[in-house]
């Protein structure tokens, strides 16, 4: 097994170098090549494209159909679904409570809704509930009568004031209100064309004094900690851009590759690699590495984009926009 080994490695390195000299012996070639079929290989691009948007659409609907199935089969047997949740309950206890969060979390507003429309419908079943959950307390040996200490009253009333002094400087220096809370899709395509009008619209001197002028101005290492996450943030944009554009100039070139070593690592009796991420992985460590060694600002600046770049996520996503 070593000897068949030491003579796959030798094979591969063999090809290696020949593959090596070709290259040097005709520099231009690849660029000619895709000169002559850059036509040709976007149509292969579109195409690509085409059938994994149909393949995601597909799964999409497979799951969908999954999902529609589950719930009918729920519908039409009860207790065995029931029984089901109960037995998944017991053996996944802490995935059951996550989900049940997840869910209230997702539904919440509803929830509340019909929990209203319930006691309204019905105060005196509503009462009953509440002495019930009180019996329970009692039973279990909490104070059904809760109250807050004095030292937890004056913490709430410190933290509504200094809500309330929050508000009134964002008010004076011409913020918008913090709404922090979870949004569906249309509340949140309305917020950001809320964001965008007020960061598009012009200042006039006399709000910007009134904002240089607020009670806390921003501190300095929280001004520096942002200007630098953006500057780090352009540079990743400008990096995948560039790896985007000779993924698309490279495609056939990468892939073949990437076809040649899987083989070679098969026959030496590894994995092979993944031939949809690895192209792209390649492409994007070229452009990083080219923009990094062109446009160096600063080495700390420079080694957080390239940790960023070379981790797990931005190899398997190397499309991300931020």
């Amino acid at each position: 097994m070593s000897d068949a080994h030491s003579r796959d490695e030798e094979r591969a390195a063999r090809l290696a170098a020949q593959r090596k000299a070709w290259n040097d012996a005709h520099p231009t070639y690849y660029a000619e090549y895709r000169d002559r079929n850059r036509e040709e290989i976007r149509r292969k691009n579109r195409e690509y494209m085409r059938d994994q948007a149909q393949r995601e659409r597909d799964e999409k609907e497979r799951r969908q159909k999954g999902i529609d199935r589950a719930k009918t089969w729920a519908k039409e047997h009860p207790q065995e679904r029931q029984q089901a949740r109960e037995r998944y309950k017991q053996k996944h206890p802490e995935a059951y409570k996550q989900a049940q969060r997840d869910y209230y979390h997702r539904n919440r507003e509803a929830i509340a809704e019909r929990r209203r429309a319930r006691e309204a419908a019905d105060p005196e079943r509503a009462n009953e509930a509440r002495r019930r959950a009180v019996d329970r307390a009692r039973e279990a040996g909490r104070d059904a009568t809760w109250s807050p200490t004095p030292d937890q009253r004056a913490t709430y009333r410190e933290r509504e004031n200094e809500a309330r002094r929050q508000a009134r400087r964002r008010a004076r220096a011409g913020l918008p209100e913090r709404q922090l809370h979870r949004v569906h899709a249309p509340e949140r395509r309305h917020n950001d064309a809320a964001a965008n009008a007020f960061f598009a619209q012009r200042r006039t001197g006399q709000d910007i004094a009134r904002i240089r002028d607020q009670d806390e101005p921003t501190p300095p290492e929280l001004v520096h900690a942002l200007q630098e996450r953006s500057e780090n943030r352009r540079v990743v944009r400008e990096i995948l851009a560039i790896a985007e554009e000779y993924f698309v100039d490279h495609e056939v070139e990468l892939r073949a590759r990437v076809a040649e070593v899987s083989r070679a690592r098969f026959r030496a009796g590894m994995l092979p690699l993944d031939v949809y991420t690895e192209p792209r992985r390649h492409a994007l460590e070229f452009a990083s590495r080219g923009y990094l060694r062109a446009n160096v600002a600063s080495p700390r600046s420079s080694l957080t984009v390239f940790r960023w770049l070379t981790s797990d996520y931005a190899q398997r996503r190397p499309d991300i926009s931020l």
